[in-house]
Formats: structure tokens, C-alpha cells, sequence
């Protein structure tokens, strides 16, 4: 037992040295991107087509909604058919609110997505021409997502640089 162990731990070292010697550099995604000007106007955008969406979206809830109350109104004056009739169109309208809902979803990613593309293209670009200059052998970002793997950035660490302040310089040049 004591072998596996210690050949388990000889491999990790021998696996793990060639790391421990590379150079090592981070970025601040986030603070990158709030120093971009263009990206106010791009939130203005997205907040802007939001509004439109939302404005057609409720136009239709309060027609459905009125349409409801209507049918509500006259439900006892009406034959089972006509009944049966109201309730299917009204529950197409509620199917109709809802692909409104989904739609957007897929329609406000596209456009985050088209109007972010080129701004992410010129970070990662930046960030790639910084760590090249600053001879970076590997660049992590210290903000990380739940879909994405976490790295612990030691900050004071004298081999870690933080070339935030130089990728904010050159997105600006």
C-alpha cells in the first residue's frame, strides 16, 4: 500500500513541476468589460429591445385578459359549443403568450450575443496580445461562472501578474 501511494505521489509531483514553473497571469473579466464605453451603449440596446418585447407582451396579456373576463361575463348565457369554442381560443392565446415568451429568450440571447460577439473578440484579443508581451504561458480569469472550472488566484503571489490594468490600457489604445 505504502508503494501505490508513494509512486501516486511521485506521479503527481513529476505531473504538477512542469506547472509550477510556467508563468502565470490573470485577468478581471469583468472589470475589463465595465471600462469599455461602447458597453453602456450596448446595455442601452438590449434594455431597449427588452421594453419592445415587454410592451408587445403585455399589449397581449391585457387583450387576453379582457377577452377572459368577457367570456366570463356571457359564460352562462352561452351553448356548450360556444363554450367549448371560447375556452379553445382562449387557451390558444395563452399558448400564443407563452412561445411569446420563449421566443424572446432565444431572440434576446441572439442579440446579446451579436452585440457582445465583437466587444469579447477584442477582450480576448487584448488579453492574448498582453499575456504574448508579458511572456504568459497561461492567462485565468479570476471570476468564474457555475459552468465553468474554478481556479484560486493568489493575488499576492509574486509569480501570478494581474494584466487587467494593461488589457483596460490596450482595449483603450
Amino acid at each position: 500500500m505504502k508503494r501505490i501511494t508513494l509512486t501516486a505521489l511521485l506521479v503527481l509531483l513529476l505531473g504538477v513541476s512542469p506547472i509550477i514553473a510556467q508563468n502565470i497571469g490573470y485577468a478581471e473579466p469583468q472589470r475589463i468589460l465595465d471600462s469599455i464605453p461602447e458597453r453602456e451603449q450596448i446595455e442601452i440596446q438590449l434594455e431597449e429591445f427588452y421594453t419592445d418585447w415587454e410592451n408587445d407582451y403585455n399589449r397581449m396579456y391585457e387583450r387576453y385578459s379582457e377577452e377572459l373576463f368577457l367570456y366570463q361575463e356571457s359564460r352562462d348565457s352561452l351553448t356548450e359549443t360556444q363554450i367549448r369554442q371560447e375556452e379553445e381560443r382562449l387557451n390558444e392565446m395563452i399558448e400564443e403568450l407563452s412561445f411569446m415568451q420563449q421566443e424572446f429568450g432565444m431572440q434576446f440571447e441572439e442579440r446579446r450575443a451579436e452585440l457582445l460577439g465583437p466587444l469579447v473578440e477584442r477582450i480576448n484579443n487584448s488579453i492574448a496580445t498582453v499575456a504574448r508581451e508579458k511572456g504568459l504561458d497561461y492567462v485565468f480569469q479570476s471570476e468564474t461562472s457555475n459552468a465553468e472550472p474554478i481556479f484560486f488566484i493568489i493575488d499576492d503571489n509574486p509569480n501570478s501578474v494581474n494584466i487587467t490594468d494593461d488589457v483596460i490600457a490596450r482595449m483603450n489604445q
